[in-house]
This record gives C-alpha cells, structure tokens and sequence, in this order.
C-alpha cells in the first residue's frame, strides 16, 4: 500500500467534448433556420393582404417553404383571434321538464366546461355549427333549373340538421324525459366609437342576437317606420289627388333578437313561429 500512489486531480485526463461534424451543423442549421421561416411567413403574408389581394413580395418570400408549412399546419389560425377577429357564435339549450322547470343552458360556458380545453372544445362546436347553417326552403328560383346547384342545396341543408339533430340528441341523452330546443346566438365585439364613446361592455344586450332559423327578408328602412298608419304621398303633378297608403310593415318575430350575456339564461322562446315567407311565393309577388 505505501508504494502505491493515488492519482491526483490534476493527472485525470478529461477528454474533450466530441464536436459535430461540419455537414450535421449546416444541415441541421438549414433545417432550423426553414422551419423558423415557415412561422414567420404565414403572418406576414396575412398582414400584407389588402382589397387587391396579398403583397407580391411577401407571397414571394413564402413560396419557398409554403408546402412545409400547409403540411405541418402552421398557417392556421390568424384570422381567427387577431388582428380583426370577428364575432363569436353559441349554442342556447331550453330544458323543459314535465312538471313545466325550465333549464337554460349555454355552450360554451366557462361555469360549466372546466379546464379550459372543453370550454374551447364546446366553443369550436358551436362555431361548426354556426359555420354549416344552411336556411331551410326549397332551393330560389335563379337554381332552380341547375340540378347540380339544387342537389348542394338540398345536401347543405340536411348536413346541418344533422349535425343539429346530433346535439339535440346528445342533450336528450343528459336530460331524459325533457322537450330541448337550441338556438344560435351571435356575440359581436363593440366597434370603436361603441368602446370610447358610449363605453358599451362586452355584455352589453346590443352585442348579442338571436340567429334565426330560416330565410329572412330584407328589414325595411328606418325612415319608413317613422310614417304614420295612413301617410299622405304628396304626388309631382298637383292633378292627380292624394292617395292615403298604409304604411307596409314587415312580420316580426317576437323572439328576442338581441339578449344581454348575463341575461341569456332566463330567455324562454314563448312566441308562437314567426311567419315565414316561401321562396316561390316572394318569387311570384315581385
């Protein structure tokens, strides 16, 4: 034991790190260095686009790496929460038991999707099925002789009541024994002179519209609304007489079209169905 001798730190050899070659660091600097533009080129493009379509330079700059970015999914999503994002849409369920308790439900709702992740999940159904709606009726007469366009027509219209008819089923399963009805709802987001002017909140009732399930026909304008019942149409020659004419209202709905976030809930569609006007119909009177 005394003639042996301990190593001291000083005579370990530590071999130096073993360094990438030369080709590995500039192929995998090329694929870093694509895969950060391929990020960067979706947004760009996006920001660049105008009422004459995308900038020539910035679709330029993207073309080299646009496959690579479509196949990984990276250009998804800009238009959806900035810079302009547009208004967001719910599904409203009424609950009607058999001794008359009536339930509202909301999707999404925050206070009963928890984690996040199934808010956001009932968030992207209610949108699907905002982004499918098709109005009901038969196909309008400028179709009506193109079979093909009558078929998509038809096709629409049946996909979203079965993607409707899903949800109510869906409901009918975690409410046995209860009618269920759903409606669309549109959450807009105040404008700017909303915001700084009349500082409107984000649930304020004017930012929240029933969506209606059919056809509707064009409002008609302010002014004539402020007219009397019997309103006297001055004519431009003085000999021809007046003519008293009623003044032409539109049918409207008393569900409410516009709802309050926090009032939402207690809503009960207890009007009786609105009028509707056939398509062929308003073909034939115009």
């Amino acid at each position: 034991m005394s003639g042996s001798r301990v190593a001291a730190p000083a005579d370990i050899l530590i071999s130096p790190p073993r360094q990438a070659s030369i080709g590995f660091r500039i192929v995998a600097s090329v694929l870093i260095i694509g895969h950060l533009w391929a990020v960067v080129g979706r947004p760009i493009e996006f920001a660049t686009q105008g009422p004459f379509g995308t900038s020539p330079s910035a679709t330029l700059f993207r073309d080299p790496v646009r496959a690579y970015s479509q196949f990984t999914y990276l250009d998804h999503g800009y238009a959806f929460f900035a810079p302009d994002p547009g208004p967001s849409h719910l599904v409203a369920a009424t609950v009607t038991a058999k001794d008359g308790k009536v339930t509202e439900l909301m999707y999404p709702d925050l206070g009963d999707q928890w984690p996040r992740l199934m808010y956001h999940r009932h968030f992207m159904l209610s949108e699907f099925l905002n982004n499918i709606y098709h109005p009901p009726g038969e196909p309008p007469p400028d179709i009506a002789n193109n079979p093909a366009a009558v078929r998509d027509w038809r096709m629409a219209r049946r996909r979203y009541e079965s993607v409707r008819d899903s949800i109510l089923e869906c409901l009918r399963k975690q409410h046995p024994d209860c009618e269920i009805t759903i409606r669309r709802l549109q959450h807009r987001q105040p404008g700017l002179p909303e915001f700084f002017e009349d500082r409107i909140a984000l649930d304020d009732v004017r930012l929240v519209t029933t969506l209606l399930d059919e056809i509707e026909m064009p409002e008609l304008p302010q002014a004539s609304e402020a007219l009397p019942t019997n309103a006297v149409v001055p004519m431009l020659s003085p000999n021809v007489p007046q003519v008293a004419v009623p003044r032409s209202t539109v049918p409207r709905s008393a569900v409410p079209r516009s709802t309050s976030v926090e009032e939402i809930r207690p809503i009960r569609d207890e009007a009786a169905p609105e009028d509707r006007v056939p398509v062929a119909d308003a073909a034939e009177g115009n």
